[in-house]
């Protein structure tokens, strides 16, 4: 008798999230209080990115477009703010705990039916709904790279890839 363990795409899609998630928080904890507002490049702030990442992921999250509240968490627009505007690591973290919890629930109430149903708020990141949840992975990790490449560049310790 074989013993085969099946999962939902769902389950699959949060097991893949949550080792991003975890890269998300080892970057706020672990990058030195010093370098978190700074940077020669303005766009390669780490506080800049990882406000951008965690907004974005707080949008797509959301059921419609219409209406999200841009830049009303820290009381400015992630790219436009000056260092000391935005948020703090505390700050960040706090939001990313929010944020994580949010997909989180968003992933496990819509299930695999929802995932597979067409995506109409947000057309431009695919035809279904999970392409939309694959757009959300692809946006962490892509500015997880560009927050790596800084820190390499800045001689720091990067945020280790995770896995099982």
């Amino acid at each position: 008798m074989d013993d085969q363990t099946s999962y939902t795409i769902s389950e699959s899609l949060l097991e893949t999230f949550k080792l991003t998630w975890d890269m998300c928080e080892d970057a706020i904890v672990k990058i030195p209080d010093e370098h978190w507002r700074t940077g020669d490049v303005d766009y390669l702030m780490p506080a800049r990115l990882m406000y951008h990442i965690l907004e974005t992921a707080d949008f797509y999250s959301s059921p419609e477009p219409e209406g999200f509240p841009w830049g009303q968490r820290f009381d400015a627009d992630c790219w436009d703010a000056l260092p000391e505007r935005l948020p703090s690591k505390d700050q960040a973290l706090e939001y990313h705990r929010e944020v994580r919890e949010k997909v989180n629930g968003w992933l496990h109430g819509i299930g695999d039916t929802g995932l597979l149903s067409p995506e109409t708020a947000f057309p431009w990141t695919g035809s279904s709904v999970l392409c939309r949840a694959l757009y959300i992975l692809a946006h962490y990790r892509q500015h997880l790279g560009e927050i790596n490449a800084e820190l390499r560049r800045r001689g720091l310790p990067r945020v280790e890839w995770r896995t099982y």
